[in-house]
């Protein structure tokens, strides 16, 4: 007999035997259906966390290095963050260096940006604790300022550090109300400042950094409203590498001549850091991916559960059949076949239980995607990935080969004359 063919006659037949005992196989599907439940519902929760994390990161540019006093690649662990606190801020005259001088072809934009909380008033209307961001003129080249009403700064308004603001749309919303913002006045401690944009609404994000609730101001009136050298501005300098320029290529230019701009000797230790994007979602892949083993072991007992009640389920059902299994012996059925019939019956019915665990799943993630949105206003999203259907299937068939291989076997192996004579 063909494989093909016993597979077709051994599904028919363990399907009929399922039919047959509808209780039983509801039974042992539930233990299966809890077990992929607790494995792929962990899985999924992780997935999606890494997700939105690593797409909120990768948003500020997968081909872009920061320059700064802190280093990302050292996250993770036991930060030493006394190392590097006394390191100096990165500033707008070590970015004008690097532009002039970072080899022709190599960038495409290099950028100085900072940030600080301050106060924002229009007429008798006050915020607290808004952020600004004070940014040079390429800053829209590498980050987009998403601008739905009003303009950009100009070259000029940029070099002169001219006092033109543009607004998220939450500020605009919250100091302005119905009315058109643009060319109206805000003050910024104490400084008047023109606005010329709001920023298209974004919503909530994962990192807590929308533009809706943020002002952008050119960078040298920015910086005339702060010491850069006093506290944590977060001062950065971003370079766009050119297309077809490798960050590593890159980033040792940058290192080269911010050393040199800082004379810092062949021997000499470094005072700043170059930084990418990778190395942070590196961080984030490898933690999810510690805590995704950790919940698949958890939610493996349960699914070791669902195996030994399925097994049981089939020595069952082997016992029960015994007799069948004689006259097919004695018809000329060969042990593959028996064999193949009690192994597919075992697959369907934990694969019966995967499914209906993978659909339990997907309703989870769209009552908890509900609650977040409309309830708790977060901008967190949770995912059923295809690669977590795929680990819910074949989890299913594995536990199903597992459950039913000694069963399967020990009915194969069955004398045809004692199975017939078996009561």
């Amino acid at each position: 007999m063909r494989i093909g063919t016993a597979i077709i006659e051994g599904a028919a037949m363990a399907g009929s035997a399922l039919l047959k005992n509808k209780l039983r196989s509801v039974l042992s599907v539930l233990g299966i259906t809890v077990g992929i439940y607790c494995i792929i519902a962990v899985y999924a929760l992780v997935h999606s966390m890494e997700k939105n994390l690593n797409d909120s990161f990768t948003g500020f540019g997968t081909d872009v290095l920061f320059v700064q006093k802190w280093p990302w690649d050292e996250i993770g662990g036991e930060y030493p963050w006394w190392k590097y606190l006394s390191r100096p801020q990165s500033t707008s005259a070590e970015a004008a260096f690097l532009e002039q001088n970072i080899p022709s072809g190599m960038a495409s934009a290099v950028a100085f940006a900072f940030s600080m909380s301050v106060r924002t008033e229009y007429r008798n209307v006050s915020l607290s604790d808004v952020r600004l961001m004070g940014i040079s003129h390429n800053y829209n080249t590498i980050q987009k300022v998403d601008i739905e009403n009003g303009r950009y700064f100009t070259l000029i308004e940029s070099q002169a550090g001219r006092p033109v603001a543009i607004i998220g749309a939450v500020i605009a919303e919250n100091l302005f109300k119905n009315a058109d913002p643009i060319g109206k006045n805000i003050s910024i401690k104490g400084r008047n400042c023109t606005v010329i944009g709001v920023c298209h609404k974004e919503g909530k994000t994962v990192l807590n950094n929308s533009a809706d609730e943020q002002i952008f101001l050119p960078e040298r009136f920015a910086a005339s409203l702060t010491n850069l050298q006093r506290g944590e501005k977060g001062c950065q300098i971003m370079v766009k590498a050119a297309p077809g320029i490798s960050l590593d290529n890159l980033g040792f230019e940058l290192e080269q001549l911010m050393r040199r701009y800082r004379r810092i000797g062949p021997s000499g230790e470094t005072n700043f850091a170059v930084n990418r994007m990778s190395m942070i979602t590196n961080v984030i892949s490898n933690l999810f991916a510690q805590i995704g083993l950790i919940g698949f072991v958890i939610g493996g007992f349960s699914m070791l559960v669902g195996c030994f009640g399925v097994a049981n389920i089939m020595f069952v059902s082997v016992k029960e059949r015994t007799q069948e299994i004689g006259i097919q012996k004695s018809l000329g059925a060969k042990r593959s076949f028996i064999l193949t019939q009690f192994l597919i019956e075992s697959v369907m019915l934990c694969l019966v239980g995967g499914i209906l665990g993978l659909s339990f799943v997907w309703v989870t993630l769209k009552g908890l995607n509900y609650l977040l949105s409309h309830q708790m206003e977060s901008a967190i999203r949770l995912y059923l990935g295809s690669s977590d259907v795929l680990i819910g299937i074949l989890v299913s068939v594995a536990v199903g080969v597992i459950a039913g291989l000694m069963p399967a076997i020990s009915g194969s192996k069955l004398d045809p004359v004692e199975a017939i004579r078996s009561k």
